[in-house]
């Protein structure tokens, strides 16, 4: 059916489907994403840019040597699908009578713009807030580049943030907000709607991602659901401030999510994959303790991934625990450090499952603590004197408890008309409990000379990590 000329999918050229003059670039895999000049203006400015040096996956190319990608893909991809969930809810009336043009602007202009102020290794330098150490974060940086604060990235161009301003004709403050704050925090209906399109169980930023992951990595993990189903399913919930799912998207609904658990129980928390983060994290530690955060940021946002590396390995005292992890990570060398244990929630033996809540509880100075004692046991059983960065102890992210639910919407419906999906399906309820239970492991490493030395004494090696952790 023809739309209304005067409708908001018709009025905003955002919208409107990839056809001659409007320009057009190509992501992986074969997707097309207009780009209007207003568009253009952001993606041509430096500090987007900038995002082409950051890959998305940090380290994990050592894992999966496809996993190159960068953040300025995902961002483009995050912005197309942005495009797609508001081209959907537009046919819902609840949805098109609340917006603005306005508003959806402000929409497309936060999800293209979420991912600004990554930088490389983000992920593992900000997991260092849980030792106490006041590192940047992400979305700081990202509102800094919006007004230009940062001249080295900035070059000379005008700060985004004008672009958005005179271009867009949008408030960079209110885009900001849907990039960054807690929902609770959103005091404006149409905004909690319009921060659900990126930041949910179902959104445009986790359908970017799954997908491009899985085809960098080379796995089918995170592109198993029906997207053309999922995306025709789209509404508002009953109190009109968040996205719901029709109930003819369920079963795509429960798939998607169902893929994000399998991404970090296959991909993202490969036990291989998190030996890599955790030397970066490290490294990154063993960075901040000698120089201090002056000046940090700047390192952090004009260097890409391997120059940064690089450039923390030249400056590290020969000896020192960043030195020592770099050399197996730089200069073309892959040395990444082994397992020696792992424990989770769900092991029979009562005395693991005090280990991983030992160790999942610890703050800075209680792992500092354990790492030590384990260190000095297995001293003793090597024979000799380990270096301190021998041995890491790699706890998966606290934010990552459970896996989001979304509100499930049926039609017509005699009585209550919406569910929350993990009440009305065991697949859901399971993978949120399995995140956590199974999926979440905790793993001691040790580098690839001392794991060696150890080999043939593994029940010495478990009991002696045991005592040492719950003494």
């Amino acid at each position: 059916m023809a739309l209304p000329p005067d409708h908001l999918a018709q009025r905003i050229p955002e919208l409107a489907d990839a056809v001659s003059p409007m320009a057009v670039v190509r992501i992986p895999q074969r997707r097309n994403i207009p780009l209007t000049d207003r568009v253009q203006s952001v993606v041509d400015h430096p500090c987007f840019q900038r995002l082409r040096r950051v890959r998305q996956l940090g380290p994990t190319h050592l894992v999966y040597p496809g996993a190159t990608h960068s953040r300025f893909e995902h961002s483009l991809g995050v912005y197309g699908y942005t495009r797609e969930f508001v081209r959907s809810l537009l046919s819902t009336p609840a949805f098109a009578d609340a917006m603005s043009e306005n508003d959806i602007l402000t929409i497309l202009a936060a999800g293209l713009l979420h991912d600004l102020g990554h930088y490389p290794f983000a992920h593992s330098l900000e997991a260092l807030h849980r030792k106490g150490r006041d590192t940047p974060r992400h979305e700081v940086l990202g509102a800094e580049l919006l007004a230009g604060e940062h001249p080295d990235v900035q070059r000379g161009a005008r700060p985004i943030a004008e672009i958005l301003r005179w271009e867009w004709q949008v408030d960079p403050e209110r885009v900001m907000r849907l990039m960054t704050a807690d929902r609770d925090a959103l005091r404006s209906t149409t905004d909690r709607v319009l921060q659900s399109l990126i930041s949910g169980a179902v959104d445009a930023d986790k359908m970017d991602y799954l997908e491009r992951d899985s085809i960098h990595m080379g796995v089918p993990f995170g592109r198993n659901y029906d997207r053309d189903r999922l995306l025709s399913s789209l509404t508002l919930n009953g109190a009109e401030d968040g996205l719901a799912i029709w109930a003819k998207g369920k079963i795509s609904a429960e798939i998607f999510i169902f893929c994000r658990y399998t991404m970090f129980s296959e991909a993202y928390w490969h036990h291989t994959v998190r030996s890599a983060s955790a030397m970066v994290e490290a490294v990154l530690e063993d960075h901040v303790e000698r120089r201090g955060t002056e000046g940090l940021s700047n390192e952090l946002l004009t260097r890409n991934d391997d120059d940064l590396l690089q450039h923390f390995r030249d400056e590290a005292p020969r000896g020192s625990s960043g030195y020592r992890i770099l050399a197996g990570m730089t200069g073309d060398a892959r040395n990444l450090y082994k397992r020696i244990a792992t424990y989770s929630r769900v092991y029979e033996e009562e005395e693991k499952r005090q280990a991983y809540q030992r160790l999942y509880e610890a703050d800075g100075g209680a792992h500092a603590s354990i790492t030590a004692r384990i260190r000095e046991r297995l001293e003793k059983l090597v024979g000799h004197p380990i270096h301190p960065a021998s041995l890491l102890i790699d706890t998966p992210p606290r934010d990552k408890d459970q896996l989001e639910t979304i509100t499930i919407r049926y039609p017509d419906a005699a009585g209550r008309d919406e569910y929350p999906l993990h009440l009305l399906s065991q697949t859901i309820s399971g993978t949120q409990k399995d995140i956590l239970q199974v999926v979440k492991k905790i793993r001691v490493f040790c580098d690839p000379v001392t794991t060696a030395e150890l080999r043939g004494q593994k029940r010495r090696v478990q009991d002696a990590l045991l005592e040492e952790i719950l003494a």
